[in-house]
């Protein structure tokens, strides 16, 4: 069994900015489809591309807002994670 005993603050961090990113992708893009497919507004294509279109525009913030957001949490809950590991001596993992 191994031990893990600390982890690296900015790696943690950067990971989670990553994935803050991803789901601000999966907001701006994937819910906007799945919102006019759900309206049935497929009927007239280019009305549906236009309106998909606009909201992926007005949204773009989102995906850098998430991986700001992302980046910030990862690395205080990868400080945190330290702190505890400290105090626990570590966690034991066990890899095949």
């Amino acid at each position: 069994m191994k031990k893990l005993t600390k982890v690296g603050v900015l790696s943690l961090a950067n990971i989670a900015a990553l994935l803050g990113a991803l789901t601000g992708v999966i907001k701006v893009v994937v819910f906007p489809v799945l919102a006019v497919i759900a309206g049935g507004g497929l009927g007239d294509l280019d009305a549906a591309i236009g309106t998909i279109g606009d909201s992926v525009t007005a949204n773009i913030k989102d995906v850098i807002s998430f991986g700001v957001a992302g980046w910030f949490g990862g690395a205080a809950y990868a400080w945190l994670l330290n702190v505890v590991l400290g105090w626990r001596k570590g966690l034991d993992l066990e890899f095949k």
